[in-house]
């Protein structure tokens, strides 16, 4: 991979102007919204004038007025992960990368933690002669999961934006499906965070709905908001329960997605 042309490719989509995303950005800041940073302490003996204290400074008390306080704010991690297997190489994984980088740009103005990784499998064998020793003829295969960060927790995007621009090249292999978002979900269980958003960008060819199911309610017990963008596909409306689909990256700005990111509550 030429990491000049992958800087620039990345360089290209993230300055992009063309998709009018102002309602999508909205709506995800909704969803990592904190709480109020600044709220009033009253009676206090200094500060600014608390108009509603005048009936007691009437009878003689002094402490009318009130002092801005600080606040804790409610911190959001947000996960963003990326079906990189043989399906969805070619176009699909160029849009999931558009699509990926729009929303990495979002993260970024909402000075979020954010991570985007891509999954994708690759089998394994291993043959047992009649004595049970092993051999080079293979009786069975198992598929591993194979992670790849395209930026990790605390990367600034400039570090990443290499990284972010080869997501196009990486499709192959099989999809394990099951172990890909369970594994995302634990990372993100680990976070200290209060809000916890899994974005999976995926065209969920060959996901089985039951593992996908068992996995909501994880992602609903681990109080993470779980939001499938099916690259198009309209299988990921039959896996996910929070699910859309697009075909090109302006219909992340869609009335349907937004109403999706409306309707979701945290």
């Amino acid at each position: 991979m030429d990491k000049l042309e992958c800087e620039q490719k990345f360089s290209s989509e993230f300055k992009s102007t063309a998709y009018n995303l102002g309602a999508t950005q909205s709506n995800i800041m909704r969803l990592l919204r904190s709480l109020d940073l600044v709220g009033w302490s009253t009676h206090e003996e200094s500060g600014k004038v608390d108009r509603k204290a005048f009936v007691r400074y009437g009878c003689g008390s002094t402490n009318i007025f009130s002092k801005r306080e600080l606040k804790d704010a409610e911190r959001s991690a947000v996960s963003v992960l990326i079906d990189c297997s043989g399906s969805m190489g070619g176009r699909r994984l160029d849009t999931a990368q558009s699509v990926a980088i729009q929303i990495a740009k979002i993260l970024n103005r909402a000075s979020v933690a954010f991570k985007i990784t891509g999954f994708k499998g690759y089998q394994s064998g291993q043959g047992i002669n009649q004595t049970g020793a092993t051999s080079n003829s293979t009786y069975f295969t198992t598929e591993e999961t194979e992670l790849v960060e395209f930026k990790t927790w605390g990367e600034s995007l400039q570090r990443a934006s290499a990284k972010m621009g080869s997501i196009y090249q990486w499709g192959s292999g099989g999809t394990p499906d099951y172990s890909g978002v369970s594994l995302a979900l634990e990372d993100l269980n680990r976070r200290t965070e209060q809000r916890k958003i899994l974005f999976v960008i995926t065209d969920a060819d060959g996901y089985t709905k039951t593992h996908m199911q068992y996995l909501q309610s994880l992602a609903d017990k681990l109080n993470v908001v779980l939001i499938a963008i099916g690259i198009g596909s309209t299988d990921v409306k039959e896996c996910f329960t929070n699910a859309e689909n697009v075909s090109r990256v302006d219909e992340l700005a869609s009335a349907t997605f937004n109403k999706l990111l409306k309707q979701l509550k945290v």
